[in-house]
């Protein structure tokens, strides 16, 4: 994305629940950066970000002290609109041509390059993922339904996860999550789910970038004047898991972030009117999911107790949410069972396929107590 037009209104629409934080800035970066729009950090001290629309087909290495150390050209790339970047469990990266202002691409592409570390060329070629959207029908769509642009990704799982950047006039504000195979083709994104921003206005309730640590179970996503963090989700129920939102201190163009570990972020700014470009770093506020599982088991109800073929499942109105997600987990660990719990109403789930002995139950990823299987009779 280009730098913001300040003709726009610019208003605060803060969350009662949302918390102050207050990021440190690290050091300035170089001109040649000016639209710095994804970063992953791959060692000590080495960052890896891309300009945005336009731009030439390059990663740039640079540290915390604002210097670029190598450039990796993509032979085979063009940089219409690079939107983001992000990184598997190998450490190959993937970056994000998928910038969709004006809602009409059918050029959509996700270039991947194994991880820097392992080689010393400056020039590389990628593999490429080329996809559509199976809700696109029309390029550009009426301005109600223009919400096919993505400027935040991540990996995960051996899965791509995409979150759209809304464009809807009038302004609905919600981010569309969609899933890509992590792997070279032509695919098609499917929707899986989506989240409500806020609809107080499009610079302060877009989504701008994203990025996960999945050994603490966490998700953030990016935005000018605040970010959204989920945890404690299950599988890829990421907007099932508890939502914290974080509110910066000023409205800036912040539009690509990374994980440090699951207690700190990086994120860098671009340049525009409401700030020069730079690279910034904040401390997540910790927050413990005892009280918060605490609080599920004493509100939900599990019956017959033990059970045989069917557990029934009620979830008092004070904790429920639309689509939690039941999860039931093995003694080794493994999820064997997953469902969705609905509001109100008593929920029949069926475990005639599970074996004898004691299960553990979660609620939106949160431990929600057990219960033991017996033998049908």
């Amino acid at each position: 994305m280009k730098p913001l037009l300040l003709s726009v209104c610019l208003l605060w629409s803060l969350s009662t629940v949302a918390q102050n934080v207050y990021p440190e800035k690290v050091c300035d970066l170089p001109a040649e950066l000016n639209e710095t729009s994804g970063l992953v950090k791959i060692g000590p001290n080495k960052f890896v970000t891309h300009n945005d629309s336009g731009a030439e087909p390059i990663l740039y290495i640079f540290d915390s002290s604002g210097v670029i150390n190598r450039r990796i050209r993509i032979s085979n790339a063009s940089n219409i609109d690079w939107e983001d970047l992000c990184i598997d469990s190998k450490g190959n990266l993937w970056v994000g041509d998928f910038g969709n202002n004006a809602n009409d691409r059918q050029n959509l592409k996700i270039y991947m390059i194994s991880s820097p570390n392992t080689f010393t060329k400056d020039t590389v070629v990628a593999s490429i993922t080329s996809f559509t959207y199976s809700d696109q029908k029309a390029f550009p769509p009426s301005a109600a339904l223009q919400n096919f642009d993505m400027e935040a990704f991540t990996w995960y799982n051996d899965t791509l996860y995409l979150f759209s950047k809304d464009r809807t006039n009038p302004f609905l504000g919600y981010t569309k999550c969609y899933k890509l195979p992590a792997r070279a083709g032509t695919y098609t994104a499917t929707p899986i789910d989506s989240f409500y921003t806020g609809s107080g206005g499009f610079l302060t309730y877009s989504v701008t970038g994203a990025a996960i640590h999945p050994s603490s179970n966490q998700l953030i996503l990016m935005g000018y004047d605040k970010c959204w963090v989920f945890t404690g989700f299950g599988a890829n129920k990421f907007f099932r898991g508890i939502k914290r939102t974080f509110l910066f201190p000023s409205l800036s163009q912040r539009e690509a972030v990374c994980f440090e570990n699951g207690s700190k972020i990086w994120y860098t700014q671009e340049n525009s009117p409401l700030g020069t470009v730079g690279l910034y770093k904040m401390d997540i506020p910790p927050y413990s999911p005892t009280g918060e599982a605490e609080r599920i088991k004493k509100h939900y109800k599990i019956f017959p107790v033990p059970a045989s073929s069917k557990l029934l499942i009620e979830v008092a109105d004070e904790i429920a949410t639309p689509g939690m997600l039941l999860e039931i987990i093995s003694p080794d660990g493994k999820m064997v069972l997953t469902n969705e719990i609905e509001m109100s109403v008593k929920n029949e789930i069926s475990i005639s396929t599970l074996k004898p002995g004691k299960y553990f139950i979660r609620i939106n990823g949160l431990s929600a107590g057990s219960f033991v299987k017996i033998a049908e009779q």
